[in-house]
């Protein structure tokens, strides 16, 4: 019988890349090669392996709230009132994923992390609009 996992590499320097652009971006297979001397070279790794994985955390987050601060919220506060539901506000609430889908649609980068925060925000920023729920708005009729 053949394993599900008889496909896959031994050894990690086989593997193909991770297709997640944001994980390439920081090097994941100089990561692990760095991971695998810092074990072969010392025999009390453990500190230095998470002071060396804490300073990749920070590198990360760095990198995610650069991502974030790049979204223009002018640009995406315009986009979010011309959906059909902010033109014409009916008695129903609107959810967060609706609008996350529109944005998507209209060819904002959904993929960064936290953008729903920051898009929150924005819709709470438009005239009328109470937030009914966690992720469902609603806008007064003009």
């Amino acid at each position: 019988m053949k394993m599900v996992f008889s496909d896959l590499p031994e050894n990690a320097d086989d593997a193909p890349s991770a297709i997640n652009k944001n994980v390439m971006s920081i090097g994941v297979d100089e990561l692990i090669k760095d991971i695998k001397e810092m074990i072969k070279d010392d025999e009390n790794h453990k500190q230095r392996l998470s002071s060396y994985l804490s300073s990749i955390e920070k590198k990360i987050e760095t990198k995610n709230k650069l991502d974030l601060d790049s979204v223009d919220r002018d640009q995406v506060k315009k986009i979010i009132e011309k959906h059909p539901y902010f033109k014409n506000p009916n008695s129903y609430h609107i959810r967060m994923i609706t609008i996350m889908k529109y944005l998507k649609k209209k060819g904002i980068d959904v993929s960064i992390p936290d953008l729903d925060l920051l898009v929150d925000e924005i819709i709470q920023t438009i005239d009328g609009v109470t937030k009914v729920a966690d992720g469902k708005y609603k806008r007064k009729s003009k």
